[in-house]
């Protein structure tokens, strides 16, 4: 157990904007990596004489992207559930990296049908081929998935209207379990400006 101070000074870190912040940082860097890198990895199987080749920055990029998410639903959960950052320690409902999870556990995110796939998808990669070469043995092993167009689109898509959930939930203010409390006033589109 954290004195009194020693919790408000947690919880000032790990309130709601702060994940924002976080994300935006993580998202910013995982685009300008998507569109900067264009080297290629390319594997040749000399057995059956085919060649597999993708860009170096697949994986780091899937990476980056999936932290972006796991930290905007974090976000969205602590403004919901105070309670989650309670006493200098964060709960063990958010330490985890299962974005499906994450986000059947709250009540604020916007289509939640409609981004099951994109965060499964995003959550695969975190949880084993996105970080490692290899899983914890031969049956959980698996080449790293291509990102897609189609799969960037739909997380720039999810990115976006999380984005513009959190900004108005996040005007109304939050106080946390020690009273640490603040409105936050988030302007700029961080999840847009690249794109126009």
């Amino acid at each position: 157990m954290y004195s009194l101070e020693q919790s408000i000074e947690f919880e000032s870190q790990a309130n709601p904007h702060s994940w924002f912040l976080v994300a935006s940082e993580l998202h910013e860097q995982a685009e300008l990596l998507k569109e900067e890198c264009t080297s290629k990895i390319i594997r040749h199987d000399r057995i059956s004489g085919s060649s597999f080749s993708w860009g170096t920055s697949n994986r780091t990029v899937i990476l980056l992207a999936g932290f972006a998410l796991e930290n905007l639903l974090k976000g969205f959960l602590i403004y919901e559930h105070p309670s989650y950052v309670k006493n200098g320690f964060l709960s063990k409902k958010l330490q985890t990296h299962k974005l499906t999870k994450l986000a059947k556990e709250s009540t604020y995110l916007p289509y939640k049908s409609q981004s099951y796939n994109t965060l499964k998808y995003f959550e695969d990669g975190l949880e084993s081929w996105a970080r490692y070469p290899c899983g914890l043995n031969w049956a959980q092993t698996k080449d790293p998935n291509l990102l897609t167009k189609k799969v960037w689109n739909n997380y720039l898509w999810l990115v976006g209207v999380y984005e513009a959930r959190f900004k108005k939930i996040m005007l109304n203010g939050w106080e946390g379990p020690h009273h640490f409390e603040g409105s936050f006033e988030i302007t700029g589109d961080w999840l847009q400006k690249r794109r126009s």
